[in-house]
């Protein structure tokens, strides 16, 4: 039996049977932080050193976001 699994925002991942996997919760903290980190950067004058710093923080909030979910699914296969 072959079953299909869709990844997404909302839900960690669905199946096709109709399955859902929330999201973990830490997530939700990692995304609040995103938010108001891109919202900073924001503000920033472009191509400053500031701007420049911001920039990093949100890329290291993204690459967070990204392990988390990459662990997660380990966890499930």
């Amino acid at each position: 039996m072959q079953i299909g699994i869709d990844l997404g925002i909302t839900s960690l991942l669905t199946t096709s049977d109709g399955e859902k996997v929330a999201n973990p919760k830490n997530l939700n903290k990692l995304y609040r932080k995103l938010r108001l980190t891109q919202k900073s950067l924001c503000r920033k004058t472009s191509w400053s050193n500031n701007y420049q710093k911001a920039r990093l923080k949100v890329a290291r909030i993204h690459a967070k976001i990204k392990d988390s979910r990459l662990d997660y699914r380990k966890i499930l296969v």
